[in-house]
């Protein structure tokens, strides 16, 4: 599970389009990454750890993710976790 949502915070991190078009693909997270983003190695720990190494990016796409009109508002996500400034 958690492979699952790091794979679509990737697909947001680059978010230029990039989330309608794998709505529309059909495919798995980690297969629209790797096929059409052509990031290899995204199941890699190495790979996910460089890719979200800076902290302000990575909060800014937890909030991209959890103001996804498919996560139902009753749903906690990581981004909960954090505290507003």
């Amino acid at each position: 599970m958690a492979n699952f949502i790091v794979h679509y915070l990737i697909i947001h991190k680059k978010n230029e389009g990039k989330y309608q078009e794998f709505k529309k693909s059909k495919l798995k997270p980690s297969d629209f990454c790797k096929q059409v983003l052509k990031m290899s190695h995204v199941k890699s720990y190495d790979f996910v750890y460089n890719y979200f190494s800076d902290a302000n990016n990575l909060v800014n796409v937890l909030r991209q993710y959890k103001n996804l009109p498919n996560i139902p508002s009753f749903e906690f996500s990581l981004v909960d976790l954090l505290l507003d400034k």
